[in-house]
């Protein structure tokens, strides 16, 4: 065994034989209440995030693609495909939601 792998041995063996850790017995209950007092600001930076994923996403996207060779036409339907499949569904969500509703009244 070369002098590096004997080391990685070393340390996985130490990992190993430590202990397991655990979490505190109202780990849930506190981090629910934390998460309640705080969901306004984590709605909004769950948006921010999302958005920013989703930008990221598609600009990498089109990179690689204009890299392999595709032309902008079916880049174009390639991002704008999955996007009107979306708002298709939140609408469709949406119309059914208000009909279920006025339906209930």
């Amino acid at each position: 065994m070369e002098p590096r792998e004997a080391e990685i041995d070393r340390l996985l063996r130490r990992s190993m034989a430590a202990p397991v850790p655990s979490l505190t017995q109202d780990f849930d209950r506190r981090l629910m209440r934390r998460v309640r007092r705080s969901s306004e600001s984590l709605d909004r930076y769950r948006q921010i995030m999302f958005a920013g994923y989703v930008l990221i996403s598609v600009l990498v996207s089109v990179v690689i693609m204009r890299s392999q060779g595709l032309g902008w036409g079916p880049i174009a339907g390639l991002v704008l495909a999955p996007l009107v499949v979306v708002a298709a569904t939140r609408s469709t969500r949406r119309t059914t939601v208000v009909t279920v509703r006025h339906g209930q009244q």
